[in-house]
C-alpha cells in the first residue's frame, strides 16, 4: 500500500506512535549530512517541546544556547500562546553540538542568527517544514504525517504516561497538556482526552 497518498491531519490520528517515532527518529539518526542533522533536532525540538512548526522556524540560536529553559516569548509564540518551556538534558545537549556543527559549517550562530536555515542560508520557512516532514515519513516508510504530528505527540504521550505522571498527578493530565502546549483554554487540550486508534483497536473485539 502507498502510504503517502493520504495524510492524517486530525487530532485524532496525526501523532505518531512510539513504533513510528522511533523509526522516523531512527531513520534520521542513520543518515549522513547537514540537512539530515538539522532535521532531526528540529523534529525533535517540536516533539519534546510540542512546537507548532511556526514556532520552531522562528527560533534563533541566542534563544537556546547555554540555556536550561525556552522562552516563548511573543516573537517566537503563535496565537499568542507565550510561556516558558524547560530544555531536557538531552535537548541542551543537541543544541550544544549542532551549534557548534553550525559553526564548522560556516553558518552564522550569532544571538540573533537563526536556529534553522535552508540551504542558501536563510531562515528556514513553514513549506521547508511542511516538505522536510514529507520527506522523512517517506524515508521511514510510516504513514503520512504533518509537522504538527510532532505536537499532537507531545500532548498523547503525556495523557498515556503511567511511568512519571501517576497518583494524585494523574487527576492533572490535561492541565498539563494545556500547560506544554501553551494552550489558553483548558478546552483546547481535551481533544487529546479522547481514546486513540491503538485503545478503540484494543476494544474493538469487545
Amino acid at each position: 500500500m502507498n502510504t503517502h497518498t493520504n495524510i492524517r491531519t486530525k487530532a485524532g490520528t496525526n501523532y505518531l506512535t512510539v513504533a513510528e517515532e522511533k523509526k522516523l527518529f531512527g531513520t534520521i539518526h542513520r543518515t549522513k549530512g547537514r540537512i539530515a542533522r538539522r532535521d532531526y533536532v528540529l523534529l525533535k525540538t517540536m516533539r519534546v517541546l510540542g512546537l507548532r512548526r511556526g514556532e520552531v522556524i522562528e527560533l534563533n540560536c541566542g534563544d537556546v544556547r547555554d540555556r536550561t529553559h525556552l522562552k516563548v516569548d511573543f516573537r517566537i509564540a503563535k496565537k499568542g500562546a507565550v510561556g516558558e518551556l524547560l530544555l531536557t538534558k538531552e535537548l541542551q545537549d543537541q543544541f550544544r553540538v549542532f551549534l557548534k556543527q553550525k559553526a564548522r559549517w560556516g553558518q552564522d550562530i550569532a544571538y540573533d542568527a537563526p536556529l534553522f536555515v535552508g540551504k542558501k542560508g536563510n531562515r528556514l520557512t513553514v513549506r521547508g517544514v511542511n516538505h522536510l516532514m514529507d520527506r522523512w515519513c517517506r524515508a521511514a516508510r510510516i504513514e503520512r504525517v504533518t509537522p504538527h504530528a510532532m505536537r499532537h505527540t507531545k500532548a498523547q504521550r503525556i495523557m498515556a504516561d503511567v511511568t512519571h505522571i501517576d497518583g494524585d498527578h494523574a487527576s492533572k493530565k490535561l492541565l498539563f497538556v494545556q500547560k506544554q502546549l501553551r494552550h489558553k483554554s483548558i478546552n483546547s487540550s481535551a481533544i487529546y482526552a479522547a481514546p486513540t486508534k491503538e485503545e478503540m483497536d484494543v476494544v474493538a473485539g469487545i
